[in-house]
Formats: C-alpha cells, structure tokens, sequence
C-alpha cells in the first residue's frame, strides 16, 4: 500500500488521505482485497477507540473467509462498490 499507513492489526490498516486531512480504514485480511470500510475527517475525530477496532478486526476477518462469488453477489447487489483505479470515477 502506497503512502502513509499505519498497521493497526488484525487486518486494519489506517490509511492517512487528502494531504493528512482524512482518515481510512482499510480491511485487507487474507491479501486477497482491500475493503475501504470508513472514512473520517482527522478534525472531527483524533481516532477510533477500542471497541471499534475490535468490530473492525472482525469484518476484515469475515472478509478473509469470503469467495470469490460471495464478493460477486455483493457487488452485483450493491452490497460493494469496486474502485477501478484506471477508471474515470462515475458520479
């Protein structure tokens, strides 16, 4: 992962945006995807606190035990929403 991350275990990575204005957590258990799953202003809040992370470490777990298909499905449903890099964001 380019730029600033930090490792924040179990699969969650905060990652620093917008010149160090914003925040993302990023689940990315398994290596097979990146899920951007929040996304906050640093002047709105410093961090998350323990309770969350803990949430976070779950989902990024439950995302290591998807499928292919199971991804598909959530695509296909809206669930998810794919960010092609090579592509023109569509508003």
């Amino acid at each position: 992962m380019l730029g600033q991350a930090d490792n924040l275990g179990g699969g969650v990575f905060k990652k620093r945006l917008g010149r160090n204005q914003y925040r993302s957590l990023i689940l990315a258990k398994g290596g097979r995807y990146w899920v951007y799953s929040y996304l906050f202003a640093k002047k709105d809040r410093a961090n998350i606190d323990n309770e969350e992370l803990t949430a976070f470490r779950a989902l990024a777990d439950l995302y290591s035990r998807k499928t292919d298909a199971d991804i598909a499905r959530e695509l296909q449903f809206g669930e998810l929403v794919e960010i092609d890099y090579d592509e023109e964001p569509q508003i």
